[in-house]
């Protein structure tokens, strides 16, 4: 048997109302507590925080950049509650991390397979970088033996 829906009371929507206060205080905002952090409350601000973090700011950064409390929990509260938050958020924080790489290397070739760089500066050692190392080191000693020749020509 299941159990029936009754439509609630003038009772109850009292009792829903905290202190039995009227409807217009109840549709109010409810007040922060004492040193809560601001939530993000919105997918404006939701997506605004996810640009922030794409573009290679840390959580912390962008939080304090979109005046929000500098406290990461409501973001980590957040993601744990909302699969759909969470997999946005894991995605531009990957591609911060990717922005933030580049711009520290100075070079944009720097993670592609198949440069001396990616040979150099990640040690890979797969057959494209090593033969990419060794076609730059081959241009660098025949631009170095040209110098020397010219320099005998001279004397």
């Amino acid at each position: 048997m299941t159990p029936a829906v009754l439509a609630p009371t003038d009772r109850d929507a009292r009792r829903a109302i905290p202190g039995g206060a009227d409807e217009q205080s109840a549709a109010r905002a409810p007040r922060r507590g004492r040193g809560r952090p601001p939530l993000l409350d919105g997918p404006e601000r939701i997506e605004e925080f996810l640009a922030y973090v794409a573009a290679g700011w840390t959580v912390l950064d962008a939080l304090g950049s979109m005046g929000l409390a500098r406290s990461r929990t409501p973001v980590y509260t957040l993601r744990r509650q909302d699969p759909l938050f969470a997999v946005a958020l894991a995605d531009a924080q990957k591609k911060g991390r990717a922005s933030r790489r580049q711009a520290q290397s100075g070079e944009t070739q720097m993670d592609q397979h198949g440069t001396e760089s990616s040979y150099k500066r990640r040690r890979c050692s797969c057959a494209p970088c090593r033969d990419a190392a060794s076609r730059a080191r081959q241009r660098r000693r025949q631009a170095a033996g040209a110098d020397d020749t010219s320099k005998r020509s001279e004397k």
